[in-house]
């Protein structure tokens, strides 16, 4: 007995008690909010009540929603069946036929007969769908069923035991013996029979040899010779076999209103939607019933994917690429129109609803995932093909690689990485499986991920050590000297010289042929491994000729980047920016490299605006080319430091923040300190440029206690050590001025403890020889330049200063060295001295210079306060001219980070002048709210609130821009 939905319905509204507002129950709104909350379609109950369309679970959720609704009206609903008969959703609502097949055949063997029916129809109909619901129904109940889908070869007959003879007689018995061999013994049999059926390779044949039909041989070899009590059901393509008395039920596709209905209630769309799908999906069954299945609740079985050619497709090709490549979870969209001939978007809906995603990437569904396991090896090995033949070009590399390891094609892997080298980046997570591997493949290989994880500095990990050792096991004196120079190379990152040097002086290394290419590869590194011992001891001059000696042509990209590295640690800054120049990108890691170099010689040429643009794109490029997180997270902290240089340390704060979330403080992965450490201590600046000394303090302190615990590479680790403790006394220094680390600063006037603790900080470190290489002569110079600072005597601090220029090797040094000495002979009472030591500073930032001359926005504010101070201080000049011609000055925009602390100098030297400076600070439009402040602390809140009026200057905070904060 079926419900009348809409006699129902109406007979419980009328009982419902009127008033109450809001949604009445056993309206529309109201039933769908309670199917909704039951987990069911609420957007079925239009079509339940009005069409008696819907599937059996939703019928089902409704009819408890009323009758709940009856009960609390005290009218319960008569009982009964909701729906016809329990054929499963997609039959209930695709249309009789299918409905009448699924109820025919199940009710028979139900009812303990072994039925025959045919079913048959165009494809889309359906009958691949009603035979996997006919089998759920039947091993539901406990029947033993078998599903069979011939078609092309007929793969699931058994194969002869021997030669097939080439008569159409002995063809027809093979065909035949076959089929007696698949066929039941009970239960029932399920047969799928295409158009395209060649039994075992050959035409279909009855018994005696006569051609048929696929339809027709199915019937007379299955259908007919199956058991007495076997059930079987026959679907077949196109019109059913004829003079048959089996009964034949024809299946149509679904019209569009069906297959409308039948989207709309599974998938719950609305009816836009739902003829959008139809008219894509060409009202196919079999297709919607997977789109339903798929992007529905119910998932899809791996063999109905397998059984529609265009999700076969997609699993084939997407079970290949996880086989080659299983980290990549995320596929780009390039990758799946290479392989796919076009837009994943362009894929049928069914299929399409196997991806996750959008044009910017896809990932499979847990329905895509669960059919890769059961791809047939054969498909699985052509898609591997395909995946193999990319393009590696296009950044299919991973895949790429992966497909042709998965298929053993060691030589073409091996020439893929000669190839293009920056490919072997994928080949560490392949090294358990290229370690079978036997031949000169083996030695490429190895020496690929060798070269991989040394180029990245990481000598200790597992598989390069393992790979190092292959190549040291290696019959040939060639190979094994290259691994030696490896070795030598490792050594020299761990700081340990005299083993480097012992490996260099071994019969594998001193014994080389250089006419093998092995050892010519081993002679250029041996060289660059030389150049850099010298480099580390000091000697320059070893170095250079190391670099520069004329093996090295064939030395590459690696080469230019040694001659640069030399070149800039011995002062030759036009050599050095040409060298790191000429790296190619056509090496993306070693161009990474040299692009930081060069943004580091920037930066201390004077040049942070263009030293920033080189980092960043150096950080770019290391993402790209797979950078090592602590070599990333270096180029993030200089970054930092180019745009405290420019007036932004709040940004260069988040981009020390993005650094150390690189390298975290985990032993377990990083039992060196020194890479957290030197980013921890670079960062001290730019907390000291934002006025939080005490984090900044903190830092300092851990960035020590790290460098405390490291043995390896002392001569590194006792520089960052001295780089640190330098730092550290910053923050005294900081504190004991009373403003932040950020241009203009002006020398201490008076004494205070912490100035007191800066300068013995400051001298014991200059009283600790640090050597001569560049970076400890650079890093005198920067503390004779703090401890001037620091000290209130004028004479001394000048004498510091003199000494460093004696250090100073470029423009740009020399007039940070001249703003000091002004600043020192202001304090002394010398304004007119302080103007030459000013004047011969813009002299040399005139200059040119390597890259072009200085622009450092900080050191123009410095000199800026320093002429101010110097105009003010003059007893016969006029205070508001200086004033005026100072605003004038400081409209650039490059220096509005530091006007505040140039308005706060020429505050301090009002103060220094003499008298009261009210009567100044009032002619100069000062609110009068803020005369009875401190000059420079009126000052500088004045311009600051005129700057915000003229929308040009901050909003607020220590001299850091509005659009920064």
């Amino acid at each position: 007995m079926t419900v009348d939905w809409k006699a129902t319905l109406n007979d419980l509204r009328g009982r419902v008690p009127p008033g109450g507002g809001g949604v009445v129950p056993g309206s529309l709104r109201w039933l769908e909010a309670r199917m909704r909350e039951r987990g069911a379609n609420p957007s079925s109950v239009r079509n339940i009540v009005y069409r008696d369309v819907g599937t059996a679970r939703d019928k089902g959720q409704l009819r408890a929603v009323l009758e709940e609704l009856a009960r609390e009206l005290g009218a319960p609903l008569p009982d009964g069946p909701v729906g016809a008969a329990p054929a499963p959703d997609d039959l209930e609502l695709l249309g009789r036929s299918k409905k009448r097949a699924f109820r025919q055949f199940t009710a028979g063997v139900r009812a303990g007969r072994a039925p025959r029916l045919i079913v048959s129809g165009p494809p889309g109909a359906g009958k691949t769908v009603l035979l996997s619901r006919v089998a759920a129904a039947l091993e539901a109940q406990g029947v033993p069923v078998v599903t069979l889908r011939l078609g092309g070869a007929g793969e699931d007959l058994p194969a002869p035991p021997g030669a097939v003879g080439s008569s159409f007689a002995a063809q027809a018995q093979a065909q035949l013996d076959a089929a007696r061999a698949v066929l039941p013994a009970g239960g029932a049999l399920l047969l799928r029979v295409s158009a395209d059926l060649r039994p075992l390779g050959f035409a279909p044949r009855l018994p005696g040899g006569e051609g048929t039909t696929p339809a027709g041989w199915a019937l007379e070899a299955l259908l007919r010779r199956a058991p007495t009590g076997v059930a079987v059901l026959l679907a077949v393509e196109g019109d059913a076999p004829g003079g048959t008395e089996v009964e034949v039920i024809e299946l149509r596709p679904p019209t569009p209103t069906e297959a409308r209905a039948f989207l709309m209630a599974r998938l719950g769309v609305p009816r836009a939607e739902a003829d959008r799908l139809v008219r894509e999906t060409g009202r196919h069954l079999d297709r919607l019933t997977l789109l339903a299945n798929v992007a529905g609740e119910g998932g899809a079985a791996p063999a109905e994917l397998l059984d529609d050619p265009e999700s076969r497709r997609l699993v084939t090709l997407t079970s290949a690429l996880h086989a080659a490549h299983p980290a990549g979870r995320d596929w780009p969209e390039s990758l799946l129109a290479a392989l796919l001939g076009g837009s994943p978007l362009g894929v049928p809906p069914h299929a399409r609803a196997l991806l996750l995603g959008g044009a910017g990437g896809w990932r499979a569904t847990p329905a895509l995932e669960r059919a890769w396991p059961v791809v047939p090896a054969a498909d699985r090995l052509g898609a591997l093909r395909a995946v193999a033949a990319l393009d590696a070009g296009q950044g299919f590399g991973p895949y790429r690689l992966g497909a042709l390891a998965t298929l053993g094609d060691w030589a073409a892997l091996a020439a893929q990485v000669t190839q293009r080298p920056d490919d072997a980046r994928h080949l560490p997570a392949l090294w358990p499986r290229l370690r079978g591997v036997t031949g000169k493949a083996r030695e490429t290989l190895a020496r690929a991920v060798v070269m991989h994880h040394a180029g990245r500095g990481e000598y200790n990990d597992p598989r390069a050590r393992d790979a190092l050792f292959t190549l040291l096991e290696s019959g040939s004196d060639a190979v094994r000297g290259w691994a030696r120079v490896k070795l030598a190379e490792s050594s020299l990152e761990a700081g340990r010289m005299d083993a480097a040097r012992s490996q260099l002086q071994h019969p594998d290394v001193t014994g080389m042929d250089a006419r093998d290419p092995w050892a010519a590869a081993a002679e250029v590194d041996a060289l660059l491994v030389q150049a850099a011992l010298a480099r580390w001891q000091g000697d320059l001059g070893g170095a250079t000729r190391a670099a520069q000696d004329p093996r090295l042509a064939r030395g590459g990209p690696r080469a230019l980047l040694w001659r640069g590295l030399i070149a800039k640690d011995a002062g030759r800054w036009p050599e050095a920016l040409e060298a790191l120049r000429g790296v190619p990108t056509a090496s993306p890691l070693l161009s990474a490299r040299a692009r930081y170099q060069e943004g580091d010689l920037l930066l201390r040429l004077g040049q942070p605006h263009a030293a920033l643009g080189a980092l960043l794109d150096a950080g770019a490029r290391l993402t790209d080319a797979g950078g090592s997180p602590e070599e990333r997270a270096r180029v993030l902290a200089r970054a930092g430091t180019a745009l405290r240089r420019l007036g932004r340390p709040a940004e260069g704060l988040e981009r020390l923040r993005d650094a150390l979330a690189l390298v975290p403080p985990d032993e377990r992965r990083h039992a060196d300190g020194v890479p957290r450490a030197r980013l921890l201590s670079e960062g001290v600046p730019l907390l000291l440029a934002l006025g939080r000394v005490e984090d900044a303090q903190r830092q300092a302190a851990q960035a020590l206690t790290l460098l405390s615990r490291s043995e390896a590479r002392p001569t590194e680790v006792g520089y960052r050590e001295r780089r640190t403790r330098y730092r550290a006394a910053l923050t005294y220094l900081t504190r004991g001025l009373g403003v932040p680390y950020l241009p203009p600063l002006g020398g201490a006037a008076a004494d205070n403890a912490d100035l007191h603790r800066a300068r013995v900080l400051l001298g014991a470190l200059l009283d600790r020889a640090g050597g001569s290489a560049d970076r400890e002569v650079t890093l005198r110079f920067d503390m004779l330049l703090s401890l001037a600072l620091a000290t209130p005597d004028a004479e001394q601090a000048a004498v510091m200063v003199q000494e460093a220029l004696t250090l100073a090797s470029h423009p740009y040094e020399e007039a940070q060295a001249r703003a000091m000495l002004a600043d020192a002979q202001l304090r002394a009472g010398r304004p007119d001295a302080a103007l030459g030591s000013v004047n011969r500073a813009h002299a040399l930032l005139r200059r040119p210079a390597p890259g072009g001359p200085p622009l450092d926005p900080g050191l123009d504010a410095q000199l800026l306060a320093l002429e101010a101070r110097a105009g003010l201080l003059d007893p016969g000049a006029a205070p508001l001219n200086a004033l005026r011609v100072l605003r004038d000055a400081l409209d650039s925009a490059t220096l509005e980070p530091f006007r505040v602390g140039v308005w706060r100098e020429a505050g301090r030297a009002l103060e220094a002048r003499g008298g009261d400076p009210g009567d100044t600070l009032r002619a100069w439009g000062v609110p009068a709210e803020l005369l009875d402040w401190r000059a420079p602390d009126a000052l500088a809140a004045s311009e600051l609130a005129r700057d915000a009026a003229s929308t040009r200057g901050a909003a607020g905070g220590y001299a850091v821009a509005r659009e920064h904060q």
